[in-house]
């Protein structure tokens, strides 16, 4: 049933019929608008647009992280090279081996001093906090940790800005720096500690060439003697012939990462991590962080455990805080097992944001109702008043002569010539009425007149039934009662055609009239008229109307009242 058909049969008004009409057409254009922004992707869901705002912040961290330790790796292998010529050029100026400068205090200052100046150069081309050689020797074997005890240098820049060039002597010779002006670390020490290093004897077993497929990250570790954890760059010196001189690298502190590593970003507290190993759960302890560059960001503490959500983001939560976000793996050297980019901002943030999207959505929607409803409710008043106000008139049968409105107009100049038909009509009406009664009187008089016709007929018929009774009871005595026997049996072995054919031969009518009334050939009327003799035992139409009129005959006066009394 279609919305026209409806509003007729609930017979609602015109103000309401408008009203609701505006509404729907109100509706519909709501309805394309709103399909056309979900098309184009206007009205996504606050799941769908954080997903896409991470998945953004995620590809610019993830190249962020490749770049700077791609380049980095780099740069450790430049270095390597670097101070493995100079130590080569040195042993051979000293004529003597590499194994041979163990314990050997002055040689040790003085290729440290000459490893100094290209190490700290190397440090302030790098994006890092630190730069280190650990060579494969050491000053005093026979101190008590003289077995894990090597020397080497090991220099900081207690600063992340690369326009500050200030350096600080973490391990190493402290008079050596000194010459160059670069001061001692509060918690200096003269040389670095094998177990300082994690993995120390994996990576030294592990060291071979090319220098490309054996450098590796460690696992960040807090660096002895501070508050800061570090993760190392390592990469092997070697010498031309293949000697085994030791260790060098990079140090990215976890200050120096969060500071190089601040996101643009519009999320708020958006946390970034980089955790190695992959898997459901996040060890923050072991990781890298760093956050938004417009503000504060939530560092993680302990281990985040992954559960799915909707729309492909993730949950991170630990006893404490819990995040949303997504990972997604990486693989920063050949010796290192994967590592696992995290990008994520407080789930409370992001719960606030689908609280904050749903209340708009519904105020937006709230919005368009009550506009949509005062708009029409506001046009279909201002458009129906003028109708409504000339309608009031027509029912008060006070007809203006013009309206505001051109169709109303039109009605009243339609509404007075209907008046003024009707009155013709009436008028008309009126003289037919009249005439009518005129007619009624002649009808009246010509009926009487007839009556007195019928009156005289009706003796004229009497006297004629009693001519037909004389008749035929004059002609029973002519008649065989056998064939008039056969005759009343076959009336009722005739068909419904024959049947109908004789009761029209009983009520006199002629064979023409016959065929007209019965819509047949005059061949057809024969055809039953002999079935109508054969039945009925008669040779002659003449026979049989003779039979039919004894039979009506007795009929009537079977049928006639019983004498009375007296008579």
């Amino acid at each position: 049933m279609n919305v026209g058909s409806v509003f007729k049969q609930s017979k609602w008004s015109m103000k309401r019929k408008l009203f609701s009409y505006m509404m729907m057409l109100a509706v519909l254009l709501v309805t394309v608008l709103v399909s056309a922004f979900i098309l184009f992707g206007r009205f996504d869901s606050e799941e769908k647009n954080t997903f896409e705002e991470l998945d953004i912040q995620m590809e610019f961290f993830e190249k962020n992280v490749f770049t700077h330790f791609d380049r980095l790796a780099g740069g450790g292998i430049q270095l390597s090279k670097d101070i493995s010529h100079i130590i080569e050029q040195q042993l051979n100026h000293w004529d003597i081996s590499f194994g041979e400068i163990s314990e050997q205090n002055d040689t040790i200052e003085e290729l440290q001093s000459i490893m100094l100046e290209p190490l700290h150069q190397h440090l302030l081309q790098e994006n890092c906090s630190g730069a280190f050689i650990m060579l494969n020797a050491t000053v005093n074997r026979s101190l008590p940790d003289g077995g894990s005890s090597r020397t080497g240098l090991y220099i900081q820049r207690p600063s992340f800005y690369n326009s500050d060039e200030t350096v600080v002597l973490y391990r190493g010779d402290a008079a050596v720096s000194k010459a160059y002006g670069i001061l001692p670390h509060t918690k200096w020490r003269l040389e670095i500690q094998t177990d300082m290093i994690p993995g120390y004897d994996q990576i030294v077993s592990d060291a071979a060439l090319p220098l490309q497929d054996s450098y590796l990250f460690t696992d960040v570790f807090n660096l002895p003697g501070t508050s800061d954890n570090v993760m190392l760059l390592v990469v092997p010196l070697f010498g031309s012939s293949g000697e085994f001189y030791g260790l060098c690298g990079y140090e990215i502190s976890e200050n120096y990462f969060m500071t190089y590593h601040a996101q643009p970003t519009k999320i708020p507290n958006l946390t970034c991590l980089v955790v190695p190993g992959a898997g459901a759960l996040l060890d923050s302890a072991a990781a890298l962080s760093c956050g938004g560059s417009n503000g504060y960001y939530r560092a993680p503490a302990g281990v985040l455990n992954a559960e799915d959500m909707r729309g492909g983001l993730t949950c991170f939560s630990s006893s404490d805080v819990s995040y949303v976000g997504l990972t997604q793996s990486i693989t920063l050297s050949p010796n290192n097992p994967d590592y696992t980019l995290a990008v994520m901002m407080l789930k409370s943030d992001y719960d606030r944001a689908i609280r904050t999207n749903t209340l708009q959505s519904l105020f937006l929607w709230a919005l368009v109702i009550f506009f949509a409803a005062t708009s029409c409710l506001y046009f279909s008043k201002r458009f129906l008043a003028p109708i409504l106000s000339a309608l009031e008139q027509v029912k008060n049968q006070d007809l203006p002569e013009r309206s505001d409105v051109l169709e109303m107009e039109d009605l009243f100049q339609f509404l007075s010539q209907r008046d003024r038909e009707q009155e013709q009509a009436i008028h008309a009406l009126e003289q037919r009425r009249l005439a009518a009664l005129h007619e009624k009187e002649n009808l009246r008089m010509e009926y009487e007149a007839a009556q007195e016709r019928f009156e005289a007929a009706q003796i004229s018929y009497e006297a004629a039934q009693q001519e037909i009774s004389r008749l035929a009871y004059s002609r029973t005595q002519e008649i065989d009662p056998d064939d008039y026997t056969q005759f009343l049996a076959g009336i009722n072995t005739l068909t419904p055609s024959e049947r109908k054919i004789f009761d029209y031969y009983l009520d006199g009518k002629t064979v023409k009239e016959i065929i007209e009334l019965s819509s047949i050939k005059e061949s057809t009327l024969r055809f039953h008229n002999r079935n109508i003799y054969g039945k009925l035992g008669v040779n002659s139409l003449k026979q049989l109307l003779r039979y039919a009129a004894l039979m009506q005959q007795e009929q009537m006066q079977t049928d006639a009242p019983p004498p009375q009394p007296g008579s």
